[in-house]
C-alpha cells in the first residue's frame, strides 16, 4: 500500500467516525433547544447523518477497517454539542460558515478514492449538498425547508449509486 492508498483509508475512516459523532451532536442538540420545529430540524439532521454513515460502512468493511467504539464516538458528539449554545441563528450561521468547506472535503475524498469506493463516497457527499440545501431554504423562511434532508432520507445507497454510473 502507498502512502495516497493509506491517506485515503485514514480519511474515509475519519469522516465515517465523523458522521457517527455527527448523528449524536444533532440528536443532544435537538435535546437542548425548546422549539418544536428546531427540535424537529435537529432530529432530522441527526437521521441523515446516520444515513450518510450507514452508506459507506461497506467501504469500511471491505477495507477490513474498523472505527473507534460507537459509545466514544457518541460521547465525543453529545460533548460537542454540550458546548454549542442553543441559539437557532448562531447555529445556523456556523453551520453556513462551515459546511461548505466540509464539501469540498468530501468532494476531495472522492477524487482520491479508488474507482470502486467512488459511487457510494458520492453519496456520502449528497448528504452535505442536502445540508447546505436546508441551510439556504431555512434563512429563506421556506416552510418546507427540510425537503432536501427527507429526500436524502429517501434515497437508498444502493440504488442511488447505480443510477450514478
Amino acid at each position: 500500500m502507498n502512502m495516497s492508498d493509506q491517506i485515503y483509508l485514514d480519511t474515509l475512516l475519519l469522516y465515517y467516525e465523523e458522521e457517527i459523532e455527527g448523528e449524536a451532536y444533532f440528536a443532544e442538540l435537538s435535546q437542548l433547544f425548546s422549539q418544536p420545529d428546531h427540535k424537529e430540524k435537529l432530529t432530522l439532521l441527526a437521521k441523515v447523518e446516520r444515513h450518510a454513515a450507514n452508506a459507506i460502512e461497506p467501504l469500511l468493511a471491505g477495507h477490513g477497517m474498523q472505527p473507534r467504539p460507537l459509545q466514544i464516538l457518541t460521547k465525543s458528539g453529545r460533548d460537542q454539542a454540550r458546548a454549542t449554545a442553543a441559539d437557532w441563528p448562531a447555529l445556523l450561521a456556523d453551520m453556513n460558515q462551515n459546511y461548505p468547506g466540509f464539501l469540498e472535503d468530501f468532494r476531495a475524498l472522492e477524487t482520491m478514492a479508488p474507482a470502486p469506493d467512488r459511487d457510494r463516497l458520492g453519496f456520502l457527499t449528497e448528504h452535505e449538498v442536502a445540508a447546505i440545501a436546508f441551510l439556504a431554504r431555512e434563512g429563506q423562511g421556506d416552510a418546507n425547508s427540510v425537503q432536501p434532508l427527507n429526500a436524502y432520507l429517501a434515497a437508498d445507497p444502493a440504488t442511488w449509486c447505480a443510477g450514478r454510473g
